[in-house]
């Protein structure tokens, strides 16, 4: 079980879109392992009843309590986080299909907003709290991920069907922060099984996403890649597979932990970076070229 060590307050991150096989599990779960790497205490809770992050991380969600428990206040925090067999610094929170019945569990009034805050407060020790949300907006869990997080990561496929749900994504967090979360803002978009041969394609996409969300499209992008797939199959995070740990898209996720880390780390600037990109129309080069130097050095000074 986790030992926290030193309490400190954690920067809570949804991953999610309003349509599913989007890269959403996959992302999450290797951004957690990427931050682990990087020397941070992560802890991913799995809020989707298809529990793919407990399976991608190799774990049968039947076996274990979990978010259900987690969510209906059966149990603290403390005992549902597993970190054996986990990426080094992570923990996870599993779940499991009886997760879609959580709505008949819950008190009558209950605030969906509101169900993760004592989670959040119990795992001060970590330095980040990832949310694998489900793709359905309705589902009190995903509504929970709305209510604790600080910042929003968005997934999409690069074509235009997949930006439909960053649009409907976009609507909700817009609703949760006049309603309940003031303070939620989207950390990034970020492209997953990009086809790097279909450059005109993907330059119409990301051009798209800059143009609805400017400031926000992660200089990262995920590319499409058979070895995605087999660590998924193999219970492993890519980051941490020992056969493609090196492979481009492992690389790519520790990209994204730097971006991450670097958009946290400095969040006025981050959001005035996008007031401005929002200023002038869309991202202009220099100011991409700005943060992807600073997105850089942070990855290399975490190498």
């Amino acid at each position: 079980m986790a030992e926290h060590h030193h309490q400190r307050t954690p920067t809570v991150i949804g991953v999610g879109n309003q349509k599913g096989g989007v890269g959403k599990t996959t992302t999450a779960v290797n951004l957690a392992a990427a931050l682990g790497e990087r020397g941070r205490r992560v802890l991913l809770i799995d809020l989707d009843p298809a529990a793919g992050a407990t399976r991608h991380l190799g774990i049968d969600g039947v076996e274990f309590e979990g978010t259900l428990e987690l969510l209906c206040g059966d149990s603290t925090l403390e005992p549902l986080a597993i970190t054996d067999g986990m990426p080094s610094g992570v923990a996870l929170v599993p779940a499991r299909h009886d997760l879609a019945s959580l709505h008949k569990r819950l008190p009558k009034f209950t605030d969906p907003a509101a169900l993760l805050a004592p989670a959040v407060t119990q795992g001060a020790g970590y330095d980040y709290i990832l949310l694998d949300t489900s793709p359905h907006p309705a589902d009190i869990a995903t509504i929970a991920a709305y209510g604790a997080s600080h910042w929003f990561v968005l997934t999409a496929l690069p074509h235009f069907l997949s930006l439909a749900g960053l649009t409907e994504a976009c609507r909700d967090i817009a609703d949760i922060r006049r309603l309940r979360n003031p303070h939620l803002q989207v950390l990034g978009v970020l492209l997953c099984a990009v086809d790097e041969r279909a450059t005109r394609a993907r330059s119409e996409i990301a051009s798209h996403v800059r143009r609805a969300m400017p400031g926000r499209l992660f200089t990262t992008r995920i590319a499409q890649a058979t070895a995605v797939q087999e660590c998924v199959l193999d219970g492993v995070s890519i980051v941490n597979h020992p056969k493609h740990r090196d492979h481009p898209a492992a690389h790519a996720f520790r990209r994204l932990a730097a971006e991450v880390e670097h958009r946290v780390a400095h969040p006025k600037a981050f959001l005035s970076w996008c007031d401005r990109c929002s200023g002038r129309g869309g991202e202009s080069e220099d100011f991409q070229s700005e943060f992807e130097d600073a997105s850089t050095r942070v990855a290399a000074q975490g190498a």
